[in-house]
């Protein structure tokens, strides 16, 4: 009995008290909160695009707008829900309806004004508006990798996909505010390709990088 009572003792000895999560949706929120910060900087810095006040009340500008955002913020509580082994997978389709609008507005652009894809793929690299799409998601993924990180989640590759789904929402938005794309269906090649790449990517890298 001693020796037990010996064992415990050194067990529990230099112990020290664990600091509790804060709640799923708190972290979602000061996450997204950072997100909009950092949209409206790289939108003060780098200038909002000239006709924007024009461009608001365009539904083909306003729904991809709201819907990139909104796909930032429910992907961002979605990523830290699943990240919990005590929460339903369900919270998986919570993105979906914004996704549809984020989609949607560039669709029906296009499909009013088509274009050639293949040219528009072949613009894409030398876009400036690639660079902002970059810089957003790098300064995102630097602060969202470390949180989802300290939930040693069982699903790590649904969280790092969901993270990254919320990481191109809001960096599509900070491309919104900032550039103006004429041509419909290179403005759908610009947002959607970088936002599907990141998260392919995430779905990929998610057991390395959770």
């Amino acid at each position: 009995m001693a020796a037990t009572d010996q064992l415990i003792e050194g067990l529990t000895r230099n112990l020290q008290p664990v600091k509790p999560l804060r709640k799923p949706g708190l972290r979602a929120a000061l996450w997204s909160g950072f997100a909009t910060l950092v949209i409206a900087i790289i939108a003060a810095v780098g200038g909002s695009r000239a006709d924007l006040a024009h461009a608001l009340p365009e539904v083909t500008f306003f729904v991809p707008l709201i819907g990139s955002w909104l796909t930032g913020v429910t992907a961002a509580v979605a990523a830290f829900q699943v990240s919990l082994p005590d929460r339903s997978r369900h919270w998986l389709w919570l993105p979906a309806v914004p996704i549809l609008l984020w989609g949607t507005g560039f669709a029906v652009s296009c499909f009013s004004n088509p274009g050639d894809i293949l040219a528009s793929l072949a613009l894409l690299p030398e876009s400036a508006c690639l660079l902002t799409i970059v810089l957003t998601s790098a300064a995102l993924l630097v602060v969202l990798l470390p949180m989802l990180r300290r939930v040693k989640t069982l699903r790590p590759r649904l969280t790092a996909w969901l993270g990254c789904l919320a990481v191109a929402g809001f960096a599509d938005t900070a491309h919104l505010l900032v550039h103006t794309e004429q041509d419909s269906l290179l403005a759908l090649t610009v947002n959607l390709a970088p936002a599907l790449a990141l998260v392919v990517l995430g779905g990929l890298a998610g057991r390395k990088a959770i």
